[in-house]
């Protein structure tokens, strides 16, 4: 068992750096315990969408967080923008509206990393702590 800990900066700044974040997500910023961001629709009503992301737990092997629109009257086209991002998002990533869940096994292996499997993600004062194992059985 291993455990890393990684700030939200850093977390933020490994995820920019090795491109982990779909193309769509632009200008992350860490604020506090979320990570500010702008959303690119392709749309032309509505080209960009400020909103924000929060972790919350971890769950069957998905890292889940929640999601915010920064905008109350975007808030109410929520539905909207679930049908916009989910066409866009990694197959390793399913948006439910707030919830947005990572299958944290679905990216090690998109990744092409073998003989890891994450036990645990804790968030606190500020830090991720992942928790790994060994292989997956």
């Amino acid at each position: 068992m291993a455990k890393m800990t990684f700030s939200l900066e850093e977390l933020t700044k490994l995820l920019i750096s090795n491109e982990l974040l779909p193309g769509e997500i632009l200008r992350p910023r860490v604020q506090g315990d979320k990570i500010n961001f702008i959303i690119r629709t392709d749309s032309f009503i509505l080209p960009f969408i400020p909103a924000s992301l929060r972790y919350v737990s971890f769950s069957d092997n998905n890292a889940v967080f929640e999601l915010t629109i920064v905008s109350s009257h975007l808030n109410k086209a929520a539905s909207w923008l679930s049908q916009i991002v989910k066409l866009k998002i990694p197959p390793y990533m399913k948006l439910e509206y707030p919830r947005l869940y990572v299958d944290v096994d679905g990216l090690l292996q998109r990744e092409n990393i073998r003989g890891l499997q994450v036990k645990d993600i804790l968030f606190e004062a500020g830090e991720f702590t992942i928790v790994t194992g060994g292989s997956p059985a």
